[in-house]
C-alpha cells in the first residue's frame, strides 16, 4: 500500500542526508521523493511516497523521529490524503497542430507556459496516474523533453 511520509526538517544538508540515509538503510521501495521549503524559515519539507505495509512504515517513522534535525514526521496512506506532482513537457508543435494541442491541454486543464518556435512547453499538476495519462496524450505530438517532480502530499484528516 502506498504510504506518504512527510517530514519537517531543519533546513540544513545534514538533516536531509540523515533522513534519506535512514530510508536507504531500510531499503524501502520509494515511488517518489520531493524536497521543498517548510512551513517556516529555516525548515524544509521532505515528502516520500513508499510502497510498503503499515508495520514497516510505522517502524521507519519511529526511527526518523529520533534523528537529529527532524522536527516532526507524519505518515498516512496516500488514499487518505491529497498527493500531487508537477510535469513540464516540451513537445513539437507545428502551427497547423497548435489548436489540437490546446484541445488536449483544455481536456486535462494543463497550461502552455512557453512557446519556442515549432514547440510548446506545457505544465500540469495532478496525481501520478493523471500526469501519466496526460503524457501519453502528448506522445502523438512528439515529446522532446520532460521532467516530473516528486509528489507532495497532505493528509485530509488531522494527525492523531
Amino acid at each position: 500500500m502506498a504510504q506518504a511520509l512527510s517530514l519537517l526538517l531543519d533546513r540544513e544538508l545534514l538533516a536531509l542526508n540523515r533522513a534519506v540515509g535512514e530510508l536507504r538503510r531500510r531499503n524501502l521501495p520509494i515511488e517518489s521523493l520531493a524536497v521543498g521549503p517548510g512551513d517556516a524559515p529555516g525548515q524544509a519539507r521532505l515528502t516520500v511516497i513508499v510502497n510498503t505495509d503499515d508495520a514497516t512504515a510505522e517502524m521507519t517513522m519511529r526511527k526518523l523521529h529520533k534523528l537529529s534535525g527532524v522536527q516532526s514526521a507524519t505518515r498516512f496512506p496516500v488514499r487518505d490524503g491529497v498527493a500531487r506532482e508537477l510535469a513540464l513537457v516540451k513537445v513539437r508543435v507545428p502551427p497547423e497542430r497548435h489548436a489540437e494541442l490546446l484541445d488536449v491541454c483544455d481536456m486535462f486543464k494543463a497550461t502552455v507556459v512557453a512557446e519556442p518556435p515549432e514547440q510548446a512547453i506545457v505544465q500540469l499538476a495532478g496525481t501520478g496516474a493523471f500526469v501519466l495519462a496526460f503524457v501519453r496524450a502528448l506522445e502523438r505530438f512528439g515529446i522532446l523533453e520532460m521532467t516530473r517532480s516528486g509528489a507532495v502530499a497532505l493528509p485530509c484528516l488531522p494527525a492523531e
